[in-house]
């Protein structure tokens, strides 16, 4: 609670009209509700965030099919539809979404005993953007049945099934299975089936033997503006508070109770319609505030080395809500960076933006490979943070690149650009323009944490 109050000291202390010599100024009660509005705005429009954002996720998501509403939507090749929906898709795991709405009743996830060593995890999170809980992942395996619950329900755990508790009435359900490369899909896609999601009451009376539903009622979640424009950050943040907050938030949370002044609840969304006009001037200058708070929040929420961007504090910035806010709108459903870790970076070691126009490579000395106790992998992405067709089919290098190669002093090294070199192995092919990369830490070890690790630049080669 107290940083809440020291960000709302701090942004007023800045404000255009509230500067220190305007304090000492005598205030009409119109510019006192205004510079109210104008306080309480910044706090809701950066605690809400999530909230809005996870709005347009979900409702995007269902219409296209790439989530599954209450069951796990399984996509079973390494490059697929949910390319064109998922950013920065990666293609070293099968992978399954779902949207668990916990309105009404629980949900169970169901986690197979696997008979080989396989990488997979299933990430559970809230829709404030925060990971709740990890099955599997860097912790090993973890079959199992899981209650997945919400913040009303108060019934009984069943028999051997573990309670995972979701703050949000609808929570993120993500799978992933790992696939070293297309001649392993069968056996990925075979492990694959034995993860499910499904209502509990649907478990009760089938067991896994479930059909799937033909339709999935996605309108329910797609935001239709009211207010007027320069108010409608505030009526999307409202519309995603009904959708999935508790109706008793309004009572008990005391970040909900405090939207309540500038007429935000769970129970009646955004009414615009009752605010003065002081309190709509104060949240239409809040809401251009927050935007400027959440960009420079995210430009400044990472440390680069080498050129590479690494972002720690995915899934789990907890009350921090500018950091919070900055990471999901630009890395909505990030996992904890132990599990995976998304150093990205756009430019080569002397700060010159990446081009096919180029030939690069990025070397890993001997003994300098990342620290993880899973796998590593680097993927190629647009200006969209899509794959980029080439002819090679290779979209992604690393660890578990059939063939990689090491030379004679024990050196890896990566070769990136357009041109298809004489050895192969160990290249990664660009296009002819721009594009970025992004290096996945699958498990990453204490020295990428603590920042004794860090990946070497890409370096220019002509």
């Amino acid at each position: 609670m107290k940083h809440r109050y020291l960000l709302v000291a701090a942004l007023m202390a800045f404000a255009p009209m509230a500067s220190a010599q305007n304090a000492r100024e005598k205030m009409s009660v119109e510019r006192i509700e205004e510079e109210k509005a104008y306080a309480a705005g910044i706090q809701v429009a950066l605690w809400g965030r999530p909230l809005l954002d996870n709005v347009h996720t979900l409702a995007a998501a269902l219409k296209v099919n790439a989530v599954g509403l209450n069951y796990f939507r399984k996509f079973s090749d390494l490059k697929t539809a949910a390319d064109k929906f998922v950013n920065t898709p990666n293609n070293v795991s099968i992978d399954a979404y779902g949207a668990a709405d916990l309105t009404s009743e629980p949900l169970v996830l169901s986690v197979p005993v696997l008979n080989d060593k396989r990488w997979y995890i299933v990430q559970i999170g809230d829709y404030y953007d925060q990971v709740v809980y990890n099955v599997g992942g860097s912790k090993g395996p973890e079959a199992g049945l899981f209650l997945i619950t919400g913040p009303d329900y108060h019934g009984m755990v069943p028999a051997g099934m573990k309670q995972i508790k979701v703050r949000t009435k609808l929570a993120v359900v993500a799978n992933r299975v790992f696939v070293n490369g297309d001649a392993d899909l069968p056996n990925a896609r075979a492990v694959q089936e034995g993860f499910n999601l499904l209502p509990l009451s649907v478990f009760q009376k089938n067991g896994l033997n479930f059909k799937l539903p033909e339709k999935v009622d996605y309108e329910r979640f797609v935001f239709t503006p009211t207010a007027p424009e320069a108010l409608q950050l505030y009526d999307q943040i409202g519309f995603g508070m009904r959708t999935f907050l508790s109706a008793s938030d309004d009572f008990s949370d005391p970040d909900v109770g405090a939207a309540q002044q500038i007429g935000l609840s769970v129970a009646n969304g955004f009414e615009w319609q009752t605010l003065d006009e002081p309190t709509k001037r104060g949240l239409a200058r809040a809401a251009l505030t927050a935007d400027l708070i959440i960009a420079n929040t995210y430009a400044n929420a990472a440390e680069t080395v080498n050129g590479w961007r690494y972002t720690m504090g995915g899934g789990r910035a907890g009350f921090n809500y500018a950091v919070r806010a900055a990471f999901s709108a630009n890395l909505t459903g990030a996992n904890v960076p132990e599990e995976i870790l998304y150093p990205n970076t756009r430019v080569d070691n002397t700060g010159v933006p990446l081009t096919g126009e180029h030939k690069y490579a990025l070397q890993f000395e001997k003994g300098g490979l990342p620290p993880v106790s899973v796998f590593w992998n680097m993927s190629m992405y647009d200006d969209k943070e899509f794959f980029i067709d080439n002819d090679f089919k290779r979209y992604s290098i690393g660890s578990t690149t059939e063939g990689l190669k090491t030379g004679p002093d024990g050196s890896v090294m990566i070769l990136i650009q357009n041109e298809r070199p004489a050895d192969t192995s160990n290249w990664l092919p660009a296009p002819k323009g721009p594009f970025n990369l992004t290096m996945r830490l699958y498990g990453s070890q204490p020295p990428i944490l603590d920042g004794s690790y860090r990946l070497p630049g890409i370096k220019r080669m002509d």
